[in-house]
C-alpha cells in the first residue's frame, strides 16, 4: 500500500483545491525554497496528528470563512489483507475497487458538517479523521477510526533541521526507539531479563541488605508523624520494577572516533544528519510483519539528505534508498542533480514547486528521457528540476537532433545542409554570424539561432561574435527540444 496522491485544500500556502499525483516508488520533489515542498509532509502529518487550523490555513482575506483540510489516497493490493487485522478492521467497507485496482481515502478537515452515518446523524469537524465510504459517497468517521490512524501507515520524517536529541530518543515514537523496540520485543522472556527481575526483586525487597531494608526508619518516623495528626496509617516506600521501555528512555548513542567516545547529540551537524539516514535504512530493513506477514506501509519522508554529504556519499544515499523503495514508498525533497541522477522513470516521480503570484504551485515534472539511455545527463536534470541553462543542455540537445538528421540523410552531417534541416523545422536563419575561416579571413553569414550558438560555444578562438545572452540561450534549448520528440 502507498500514497498514491495527495488532495490540499487552503493548506499553508496552497490556494484552493491542490491535487499532486505520486508513484510508489521514489518521489522527488524540487523547486525553490519557500513554495510548498516541505508543506506537503506537514500535510501527511496534520493527517495523522491533528493542528490547530490556525497553524495550516492558507493566510488569505478569506481564512476567517473558509476551510482547510488535506486528503490522502492510498493503493495497493495489499489493502483488503492489510485491513483484515484486528486492529483496521473498521476499513474494511470504506475500500474503493474501480478498475482492478483498490484504494483508501482518508481526510482530515476543519470544516464542521453533519452526515448521517448507520441512521444516524454525526458531526464531524477537524478532531475526526474521515475515510471516504463509496456506498454513501461521503467521508464518515467510524467510531475510533482516529486512534487506528497510526496503525494503518508508519510516517517517519527525517527533517533537514531535525533535532539531534530525536536521534538518540529511545522512546517508542522514535525511529531509534522503534529499533530497539522493534530488535528487543521477544527480550523480556529471556534468562538474562529473568535474572534482573531477580536482582531487581532482591534489591528493592525485604531482604536484610535491601534497599528497602535501609529506608525502614525514614518509613516509620514518616508514619509517627502521620499517626499523631492523622490516626493510624502504614507507610511503605516501593519500588516496582518499570517497564522495560522506560530503561531505553535513559539510553544514547554513542559515536566513537580514534578511541574517543562521544554522544550523539554533542557531535557536529554532519555526523548527525548522516546517522539520522543510517538509521531509517536500519530501520526499513528490520521493520517486521505479523504473523501472517502483513505490515502495515512504511514511508520515509526525507528533507534535503544530501546536506553536508560529498556528492560520492549522496550517490550511495540514493542507491540504498532505492532499495528500500522496493517495499517502502520515499519522499525526497532535494536541490541536488546527484540524487536525481539516478531518476528511473518506471518507479519514480518527480513534482516540480513554484510560487505564483504568492501561491504554492507543484506540477508533475518532465520525465528525464530526451538522450533514451543517456537520460538523464547533468544538463536535462538542471534545466528541468531547477530551471538552469547551461551550455552543456544546449550541447547535448544539438548534437542529438543533429545525430538524428543524419540518420534521415547523411549529408546533415555538413552545416549548410543541417541548417536546412533546422529551416525545414520551423527554425529561423536570421542570426547574423561571423565565420572565421582557416586562412584568418572572416565570412558573414546568416544562421539559426541553434547553430550560431553552438558555434560560439565550440570556436572559442573566433572573437568576432558577440557572446549570446540567457534569453538567447533559452529560445534556443526551446527550439530543440521538440525536435527530439
Amino acid at each position: 500500500m502507498y500514497i498514491s496522491k495527495i488532495i490540499l485544500h487552503n493548506f499553508k500556502g496552497f490556494s484552493g483545491d491542490h491535487e499532486i499525483i505520486f508513484d510508489k516508488g521514489v518521489n522527488f520533489f524540487v523547486g525553490d525554497n519557500n513554495c510548498g515542498k516541505s508543506t506537503v509532509f506537514e500535510a501527511i502529518d496534520f493527517i495523522r496528528t491533528k493542528k490547530d487550523r490556525n497553524e495550516v490555513i492558507t493566510k488569505t482575506q478569506l481564512e476567517c470563512d473558509d476551510f482547510v483540510s488535506a486528503v490522502i489516497e492510498f493503493k495497493g493490493d495489499d489493502i483488503e489483507t492489510l485491513v483484515e487485522t484486528e486492529a483496521l478492521k473498521k476499513y474494511q467497507s470504506y475500500i474503493i475497487k474501480t478498475d482492478d485496482q483498490k484504494s483508501l481515502r482518508l481526510m482530515r478537515s476543519s470544516e464542521e458538517s453533519e452526515i448521517t452515518q448507520d441512521g444516524k446523524k454525526k458531526k464531524l469537524d477537524i478532531k475526526n479523521v474521515r475515510v471516504y465510504n463509496p456506498a454513501t459517497d461521503q467521508f464518515e468517521n467510524p467510531t475510533g477510526i482516529d486512534n487506528t490512524i497510526t496503525a494503518l501507515f508508519d510516517a517517519q520524517f527525517v527533517w533537514a533541521d531535525t533535532n539531534s536529541c530525536d536521534i538518540s530518543d529511545f522512546s517508542k515514537t522514535k525511529i531509534s526507539g522503534k529499533i530497539i523496540n522493534t530488535i528487543t520485543k521477544d527480550f523480556i522472556n529471556s534468562d538474562t531479563w529473568k535474572n534482573f527481575q531477580n536482582s531487581h526483586k532482591e534489591t528493592f525487597g525485604e531482604g536484610e541488605n535491601s534497599l528497602a531494608k535501609t529506608l525502614q526508619p525514614v518509613e516509620q518516623k514518616i508514619q509517627s508523624i502521620l499517626y499523631e495528626q492523622y490516626g493510624e496509617t502504614e507507610v511503605r516506600f516501593s519500588f516496582t520494577l518499570p517497564e522495560i521501555e522506560s530503561f531505553f528512555k535513559t539510553g544514547n548513542i554513542a559515536l566513537s572516533e580514534n578511541g574517543i567516545e562521544t554522544k550523539s547529540v554533542e557531535k557536529g551537524t554532519g555526523m548527525q544528519r548522516a546517522l539520522a539516514l543510517a538509521l531509517i535504512q536500519v530501520y526499513a530493513e528490520i521493520s517486521s510483519s505479523d504473523e501472517n506477514g502483513v505490515s502495515k506501509p512504511l514511508i520515509f519522508f526525507i528533507d534535503e539528505p544530501e546536506t553536508f554529504l560529498h556528492p560520492l556519499a549522496q550517490n550511495r544515499l540514493i542507491d540504498a534508498l532505492e532499495k528500500i523503495s522496493d517495499k517502502s514508498q520515499i519522499f525526497i525533497i532535494t536541490h541536488s542533480p546527484y540524487l536525481l541522477k539516478k531518476y528511473k522513470k518506471e518507479t519514480h516521480s518527480i513534482n516540480i514547486f513554484t510560487k505564483i503570484a504568492g501561491m504554492n504551485k507543484a506540477n508533475a515534472g518532465k520525465e528525464f528521457d530526451l538522450f533514451g539511455s543517456s537520460s538523464p545527463s547533468w544538463g536535462e536534470i538542471n534545466y528541468y528540476a531547477f530551471g538552469v541553462l547551461s551550455v552543456e543542455f544546449h550541447n547535448e540537445l544539438y548534437g542529438f537532433v543533429q545525430a538524428k538528421a543524419i540518420l534521415e540523410d547523411e549529408k546533415n552531417y555538413f552545416e549548410d545542409e543541417f541548417e536546412k534541416y533546422l529551416i525545414g523545422k520551423g527554425v529561423n536563419q536570421d542570426q547574423p554570424y561571423i565565420k572565421l575561416k582557416k586562412d584568418g579571413t572572416i565570412e558573414n553569414q546568416n544562421r539559426t539561432l541553434p547553430t550560431k550558438i553552438r558555434n560560439i560555444i565550440h570556436h572559442p578562438e573566433n572573437l568576432n561574435n558577440t557572446k549570446f545572452t540567457e534569453q538567447e540561450l533559452k529560445a534556443s534549448i526551446g527550439f530543440l527540444i521538440p525536435l527530439l520528440a
